[in-house]
């Protein structure tokens, strides 16, 4: 994306946070299984260590939601979409964040739907927070789970939306606006070959 100050990129803390525990089980399961190991094994442990962290980046620690004055893009594991602002024509947070445009719509892999206890939690602490004239919790106040304020998607949705009412200006045709989609064939490949290499490999050592 361009360099304006007003680019924002979006990325999961809690994907993130996986990612880091899953890296270190990773390093430890990996060096329990080699130790003791013949030449071959591990080699297949560590290419298939190797293959499980990759994993682990793709779809856990590298998607994103890039917004800037031009759009939306949408960095999932294995794909890259994006979504400029006359193209867009409606933003969910059903499930996870999606942007929709004609005929299509696309999900923001960062951007999550929190689960039942971190909603209520954010909830709450949102009341607290709230004038004391209206104290009800945001949930009975009829706000969905995917738009509270603190959490993944309800962040990332309300960015969205805040810079989407600032460039919504007349009509706009949103079905003759191209969506470029970018897929990600270097990371498919790796996702394949990385098993077919972790089995094969030690056979030729």
């Amino acid at each position: 994306m361009n360099n304006d100050l007003r680019t924002v990129t979006v990325h999961s803390r809690v994907n993130r946070g996986m990612a880091i525990a899953a890296w270190a089980l990773l390093a430890v399961v990996g060096a329990l299984l080699a130790l003791g190991s013949t030449v071959q094994g591990m080699a297949a442990v560590a290419l298939g260590v190797a293959w499980l962290a990759y994993a682990v980046h793709v779809f856990l620690w590298a998607p994103s939601l890039t917004v800037d004055d031009r759009g939306n893009e949408i960095g999932n594991p294995l794909r890259t979409v994006t979504v400029a602002w006359e193209a867009l024509i409606h933003v969910d947070t059903q499930y996870a964040l999606t942007l929709h445009t004609p005929g299509a719509k696309w999900s923001v892999w960062c951007a999550p739907q929190a689960s039942a206890l971190v909603a209520r939690t954010k909830a709450r602490r949102a009341r607290e927070d709230r004038d004391a004239r209206d104290p009800r919790n945001p949930l009975d106040a009829g706000v969905r789970v995917g738009d509270l304020r603190g959490t993944e998607s309800g962040d990332a949705a309300a960015l969205v939306r805040q810079r989407w009412d600032e460039r919504r200006h007349g009509d706009v045709d949103a079905g003759g606006v191209a969506v470029p989609t970018r897929i990600h064939w270097g990371r498919v490949t790796a996702l394949i070959v990385g098993p077919v290499l972790a089995s094969v490999a030690p056979l030729l050592l």
